[in-house]
C-alpha cells in the first residue's frame, strides 16, 4: 500500500502545481520557461556563433537548452520550497526578492550583450591576439551561458516569487 500513498502524494502534489499555474504571475512563471525558445524565433537577444556573433564554441542551440532547462529548474524547484518560503517571507519580502532578482536579470542580460558584442567586434583577435582556433575562447563561451542563463533564471525566479506571493496569500504587514 506504500506504492499507492506515494501515488496519491505525487498526484496531489501535481493537482496543487497546476492550481497554482492558474495565478497570472505564476502562469507568466510557468510561460517564462519557454522564453529562451522564443528568443530563437524572436531574437530579441542575438545568439550566434562565430562570424556573426560572439559564441565561438557552444551552439546557439545547446545554449537555448540549457537555459531552458534551468529555468525549468527555478520553476521547479521554487515551487518546491513553497512552504518554506511562505512561512518565512510577508508579502513585501517576497516583493524585495522578486525585485532583487529582476533587477539581478537586468545585470546579467547587460552582461551578455556587453560581452557578446565585444566578443563579436574582435575582443579576441585585436585585444587578446588570440586566433580563431583557440581554445581559450571557450572562457568567453561560458561567460555568456552563464549570463544568458542568468537573465531567464532570475526573470523566472522573480515571476516564481510574485506568483507564490499570489498564491500563498502572503499578507503585506500592516503599519505599526
Amino acid at each position: 500500500m506504500a506504492g499507492s500513498t506515494e501515488g496519491s502524494q505525487y498526484l496531489a502534489e501535481l493537482k496543487e502545481f497546476l492550481t497554482f499555474l492558474r495565478k497570472l504571475w505564476a502562469l507568466l512563471a510557468g510561460v517564462s520557461v519557454l522564453f529562451p525558445l522564443s528568443n530563437a524565433l524572436v531574437r530579441v537577444i542575438p545568439l550566434a556563433q562565430w562570424d556573426q556573433g560572439g559564441l565561438a564554441y557552444l551552439s546557439p542551440r545547446l545554449v537555448t537548452v540549457l537555459s531552458t532547462l534551468a529555468c525549468l529548474f527555478v520553476v521547479l524547484r521554487t515551487f518546491a520550497t513553497r512552504r518554506e518560503l511562505g512561512a518565512q517571507l510577508t508579502g513585501r519580502t517576497f516583493q524585495k526578492r522578486a525585485t532583487r532578482r529582476f533587477v539581478l536579470g537586468l545585470v546579467a542580460v547587460g552582461i551578455y550583450l556587453a560581452g557578446y558584442y565585444a566578443i563579436a567586434g574582435g575582443l579576441y583577435y585585436d585585444v587578446l591576439g588570440w586566433e580563431s582556433d583557440d581554445l581559450r575562447r571557450i572562457v568567453g563561451d561560458f561567460v555568456l551561458l552563464i549570463a544568458y542563463t542568468g537573465f531567464f533564471g532570475f526573470m523566472t525566479s522573480a515571476f516564481m516569487l510574485i506568483g507564490l506571493s499570489e498564491y500563498l496569500g502572503a499578507k503585506t504587514p500592516g503599519p505599526g
